[in-house]
């Protein structure tokens, strides 16, 4: 498969745009990735500052894991975001909560700051959500931000995860967050009754 090839289109009528995800191009994406990485705002919560062919290494051993894939969140064709997705079972996420096929994790990287229009980290995880819910076997769906990154855990709460429990990771100490199948579905039926309505 080409990775550039659209795996989720989606157009945004809040937002204004388009939001799309294609995998991750080991070959083209890694100059953008390593410049996100390695900016300040990256560095004190993501801690992958290194250099170009490290960070490159690190992505190819992941999308050869059957258990992980890395994708990229496109708003408006322009790349703003890169989204790792992993199996729970094969993070050490496994020791906090039930692992089995349909519950995965994630971690987002966003564009820099400087980048963002507002509430940008929201819109991509909330067309994500929707992306993975896609899939007949997605059950749940984690997120596991540090416990001192607001940003991050204000996106995590206006998406749709619902807190869980505060979390010690080897790395870090982390918030829980979730969202499952019924928690999505009844989401959408909510904000379509919303809509609904609004137009009366």
């Amino acid at each position: 498969m080409d990775p550039r090839e659209l795996l989720f289109y989606l157009n945004n009528k809040h937002s204004n745009g388009s939001i799309a995800f294609r995998s991750l191009d080991i070959t083209n994406d890694m100059d953008t990735i390593h410049d996100w990485v390695n900016q300040p705002y990256a560095k004190r919560y993501w801690k992958m500052e290194m250099d170009k062919a490290s960070l490159q290494k690190e992505y190819a051993t992941m999308l050869s894991d059957p258990l992980k894939h890395s994708f990229i969140g496109l708003f408006n064709n322009q790349m703003v975001c890169q989204i790792d997705c992993y199996n729970v079972s094969a993070e050490e996420l496994k020791d906090h909560v039930e692992p089995n096929a349909g519950s995965c994790g994630l971690h987002i990287l966003m564009c820099p700051p400087r980048e963002l229009t507002k509430r940008l980290t929201e819109t991509m995880l909330k067309a994500f959500i929707k992306f993975y819910f896609s899939f007949s076997v997605a059950e749940t769906l984690y997120g596991e931000p540090d416990e001192k990154n607001t940003p991050a855990n204000i996106a995590a709460k206006r998406s749709g995860f619902q807190f869980q429990k505060t979390i010690q990771l080897s790395y870090k100490t982390a918030n829980l967050y979730a969202i499952n199948k019924n928690n999505f579905h009844e989401q959408q039926f909510n904000e379509q009754k919303f809509k609904t309505y609004s137009k009366l």
